[in-house]
């Protein structure tokens, strides 16, 4: 007989601690794991909902840090971007009734994700970010960006010698300390190499000096961003544009009182079949209670929002689908003997766990060595392991060292 747990399975190099768009691009099928848990569905339904223009409003995703929410919004881009068999086996999985209502025949969601909003002040940063993010989605997906967009009209403009020779005596004038001294020349190249929150702040210093030189021809305000998403969609025959925007919760810090420019792109949901897909951490008690201001905005989405959590009897699942047994067969022989006297020795344990976590028996037996009391506990152990729920996904699979006694210590010892 072996004697150590790890001689018998091992955690799933595919099962990573912390979810993000590096990691699901990287690992190309990771979405396919996700396990769509009861708060999950319901932002696939909600989703559908909006798709189907039964509800002309936008989705508000909202969680405590680590539910999960980075992880549920992405593997719903990677459903709105499957092909039907790979969305069919989601969800043969996974069974669920949604799977066809989610794809579209031929006309296709152009899906855009942005991570981030700490550098968004104000309207011209929020509108340039916003169609800077579709113009990128749209020559991903080799579509018609319709009309030159607002950096390259900027180019164009300074590139012209009389323009030119205008920019540069403003950039050497009252601008200079705003640009750091660089002429127009410069000014043009970085709009080229530019990406990011740095490409953002550039273009937030020239629709400075556009507004304040009343140059209409450098601006581009939230009315005019709106009728350029509906070219868009015209002009590439899209179902419908589902802009998703992590780490939205920033941006209300920065912005509470200058929220109409906000408002009337997502006003756009009502006319137009464009939806953004905000998701943020206790962004509702940023606003005090009775806020006129936050009424509005959350009347333009659907209601009650998405609030996404952990349930209790995840813990098990995650648990379940990250240890993978070994392939040898007389490993597994003797794995299969040690199973059964586990599962002799916590009948009872597991009848208690059943009631409190609606869990079936098969997937409590599918984590075993860990005691089925432990699995209950494990989201607020990890909570005080590293000091919250996202540490759950830590405990079970850490890579920072010998020094941190998670699970995969354990079964290297025990």
């Amino acid at each position: 007989m072996l004697d150590k747990y790890r001689d018998y399975f091992d955690i799933d190099p595919e099962y990573f601690p912390q979810i993000n768009e590096k990691v699901i691009n990287n690992n190309p099928d990771i979405w396919k794991k996700f396990y769509p848990h009861e708060t999950f569905v319901k932002l696939l339904k909600d989703t559908v909902s909006v798709l189907s223009r039964k509800q002309k409003v936008s989705i508000w995703v909202e969680g405590a840090y680590g539910t999960g929410k980075s992880h549920a919004v992405l593997t719903l881009k990677k459903l709105l971007e499957a092909s039907p068999e790979d969305t069919k086996a989601y969800f043969d999985k996974y069974p669920d009734q949604l799977s066809q209502q989610l794809k579209t025949g031929e006309q296709k969601i152009l899906t855009v994700h942005r991570y981030g909003s700490s550098k968004i002040h104000g309207d011209d940063s929020l509108v340039f970010a916003i169609q800077e993010s579709i113009q990128h989605a749209l020559k991903e997906n080799g579509m018609d960006t319709t009309e030159a967009a607002l950096k390259d009209s900027v180019i164009q403009w300074i590139n012209d010698p009389l323009n030119k020779d205008f920019f540069n005596s403003l950039l050497a004038g009252p601008y200079r300390p705003i640009f750091g001294g660089a002429d127009a020349d410069a000014v043009i190249a970085n709009l080229k190499s530019f990406t990011g929150d740095s490409l953002i702040e550039l273009m937030s210093k020239i629709t400075k000096v556009a507004e304040e030189r009343h140059l209409q021809m450098l601006q581009l305000d939230a009315d005019h961003l709106t009728a350029w998403i509906e070219a868009v969609i015209q002009e590439n025959n899209l179902k419908a544009i589902m802009f998703i925007w992590d780490e939205f919760t920033e941006y209300f810090r920065n912005n509470m009182r200058s929220l109409t420019g906000f408002q009337r792109i997502v006003d756009l949901s009502s006319s137009a079949p464009f939806y953004m897909l905000i998701v943020t951490h206790d962004a509702m008690h940023i606003f005090p209670d009775g806020d006129k201001e936050f009424g509005k905005i959350k009347g333009r989405f659907i209601d009650p929002i998405c609030e996404i959590s952990l349930p209790d009897n995840m813990a098990f699942r995650l648990m379940g689908s990250a240890m993978t047994k070994k392939e040898d067969p007389q490993i597994l022989k003797e794995w299969e003997e040690t199973v059964d006297e586990l599962c002799d020795r916590t009948k009872g344990s597991r009848k208690l766990v059943m009631q409190k976590a609606k869990i079936s028996d098969k997937e409590l037996q599918s984590i075993l060595p860990i005691h089925p009391y432990t699995a209950l506990l494990l989201k607020h152990i990890s909570a005080t392991f590293d000091s919250n729920q996202r540490s759950m996904f830590d405990f079970i699979k850490n890579d920072r060292g010998d020094e941190l006694k998670g699970f995969q210590w354990y079964i290297d010892n025990y």
